[in-house]
């Protein structure tokens, strides 16, 4: 038996139409610079101060941070990663494509979970 965890809320999934609205309306965007992740904890770089934030997911955390790394060390690039104001959420262009984190800003919060057999 494994369990998924099937919330939405800060520090787990993003639902698809929270996605939707950083095209609709993304509120400000700002960039972001991503320092450092352990497991369930990424440390980025915004507005000049550190942020420390949560995610049920720590492989997810993982391939978000290397992902920003990778993208921040190509010189003289407009892509970079962003966090969108309105939804509070982390997004990094992946090729014609986008990875995005739901963090949460308040630290460790419960899953919802769904059983499988």
């Amino acid at each position: 038996m494994t369990h998924e965890c099937t919330g939405y809320s800060p520090g787990h999934a993003v639902h698809w139409i929270q996605a939707g609205l950083t095209m609709k309306k993304p509120g400000e965007i700002k960039k972001v610079c991503a320092l450092a992740h352990d497991e369930h904890w990424l440390t980025f770089e915004m507005d000049g101060e550190l942020h420390r934030v949560w995610n049920h997911d720590p492989e997810k955390v993982k391939r978000f941070h290397d992902a920003a790394v990778t993208l921040q060390m190509i010189p003289n690039t407009a892509s970079t990663p962003l966090f969108f104001t309105s939804v509070k959420l982390l997004r990094i262009p992946v090729g014609s494509d986008a990875m995005d984190l739901y963090p949460s800003w308040d630290g460790p919060t419960d899953c919802s979970r769904r059983e499988e057999h």
